[in-house]
């Protein structure tokens, strides 16, 4: 998709919560709380591959993404692909830091999140729709 209009960007690097939605197997959306970050214009988000999102994303690519604050938010269409180049233990220390602050998100990546088998997963947008 291009790039973003600056205001969406400037959105999507602060500190929100997301909401995915994935495919479940008999078509119904199935929607998850979510931690992400944004950067170089894609949405990477993190997690284990014991979860629903993994699977539903594995066997169908096309997501909704929803990171809002209440009014304004920003809705992102496009496909999710599972970033085996990437580090998801470093991406999960990442996270962990952005949303619980350096000493406890090291704590919680080395204690917790390490011992998990994790993926991370980039999401290209395709269609945005912004409130801003």
């Amino acid at each position: 998709m291009g790039n973003l209009d600056p205001k969406v960007e400037e959105f999507l690097k602060g500190k929100h919560f997301a909401k995915i939605a994935t495919t479940m197997k008999d078509g119904r959306p199935q929607l998850t709380p979510i931690w992400y970050m944004y950067e170089d214009g894609k949405i990477w988000i993190n997690t284990t591959t014991e979860r629903t999102k993994y699977r539903n994303i594995v066997r169908e690519s096309r997501v909704a993404f929803l990171i809002d604050d209440g009014y304004p938010y920003v809705s992102i269409f496009g496909k999710g692909r599972i970033a085996n180049e990437r580090d998801p233990h470093k991406d999960i220390e990442t996270l962990a830091i952005r949303y619980r602050g350096e000493e406890a998100g090291r704590k919680a990546a080395r204690d917790y999140f390490s011992k998990q088998p994790r993926v991370t997963i980039e999401i290209v947008p395709e269609k945005v729709i912004a409130d801003l």
